[in-house]
């Protein structure tokens, strides 16, 4: 898919998060618009919806692109 900067999100774009359980890209969800995305968080908090500006998430944001 194509590269997009993150104030050019849409829904339905992929996004990905680095280094969160290790090197590279370890983690993606899609985007919802209005700053938030859908994924699967983890077996116990299961599928969740996140803001982009969530601390945690924003700091290991590595990019988006449109499929």
């Amino acid at each position: 898919g194509t590269a997009i900067p993150a104030n050019e999100l849409q829904a339905g774009d992929l996004v990905f998060f680095a280094d969160t359980a290790g090197p590279g890209i370890t983690h993606n969800g899609i985007a919802l618009g209005d700053g938030r995305f859908i994924h699967a968080r983890s077996e116990q908090f299961g599928t969740t919806i996140t803001s982009l500006d969530d601390p945690y998430w924003a700091a290991h944001y590595a990019g988006a692109r449109r499929p």
